[in-house]
């Protein structure tokens, strides 16, 4: 990302969102009304108007994903709040919606949303132009994930002895391996009943992900880390995790695909992990 920019990955991400609430149907993997007021009325008819392009296999797979890796974050955070988990960070929050449109049972979380300045800055612009309140329970972070201190910049908002529900969706892939580790020695270091909800990526070579990674190259967001399976279950055990797994495709399918009317199509890879302490 470059300096002073917004992030522009997060927009198309949140487009794609705001594309399974406009014409995949009205049975949803996830319920999102806040996205359509987060994206302009322009980006909205586009969707609305061009929806053969946002159907085409590579544009429906990643649209499945984005969407899958929310609604699966989410339903692991309520069963950690139903363990006695109460806070929860959102890092590299981007556009991220949870916390406009948060159950009833979530208003006792404390909810810390964390990312870029520049991605804030454009998230409070658009939270303030539709008209949503920022809840009693909502915190923002400014923080650069490659430079900064973690436990100095969250140490004002997070009590380190008590559990931490995180979520970093899309986020790794943008960030360089030491920065990675970083973050995993940084969270793997949270008190025991803590969990990490996170994507990550292999290395692809079809069509669609070539060009996928040449435009967001081109956006200044280049595609720089990828994980294989096996290393990096050990790399998050020996930052002090102890259960790490994949949602596989099988699991994803039996819990939010099967015998469900749903437009959207299974997943056919694993990159959304669950991680505990």
């Amino acid at each position: 990302m470059e300096n002073g920019q917004a992030s522009r990955t997060a927009l198309g991400a949140a487009t794609l969102r705001a594309a399974h609430q406009l014409i995949d149907g009205d049975v949803k993997l996830l319920n999102d009304p806040v996205i359509l007021e987060l994206i302009d009325p322009e980006t909205r008819s586009r969707i609305c108007e061009n929806a053969d392009t946002f159907n085409s296999p590579g544009t429906l797979g990643m649209r499945t994903h984005i969407v899958l890796r929310s609604r699966y974050a989410e339903d692991c955070l309520k069963e950690a709040y139903e363990k006695g988990v109460r806070q929860f960070i959102i890092l590299g929050a981007g556009l991220d919606t949870f916390a406009y449109r948060q159950p009833s049972w979530a208003s006792g979380l404390k909810i810390v949303e964390a990312d870029h300045p520049s991605s804030q800055a454009e998230k409070f612009d658009k939270l303030i132009k539709a008209g949503i309140a920022i809840p009693s329970n909502v915190s923002f972070i400014n923080v650069d994930l490659e430079t900064d201190d973690l436990e100095r910049t969250f140490r004002n908002f997070i009590n380190f002895e008590e559990p931490v529900f995180t979520a970093c969706l899309g986020v790794l892939i943008y960030l360089s391996q030491s920065c990675v580790n970083k973050i995993f020695q940084f969270l793997g270091g949270f008190s025991e009943g803590s969990e990490f909800i996170f994507t990550v990526s292999q290395k692809r070579n079809d069509k669609y992900a070539v060009i996928t990674s040449q435009k967001v190259a081109e956006e200044g967001e280049p595609w720089i880390s990828y994980f294989e399976p096996e290393a990096l279950i050990e790399q998050l055990k020996n930052n002090g995790f102890t259960f790490a797994e994949y949602l596989s495709p099988e699991d994803a399918y039996e819990l939010y695909f099967n015998n469900h009317d749903l437009r959207l199509p299974p997943p056919s890879k694993k990159n959304i992990l669950r991680a505990v302490i």
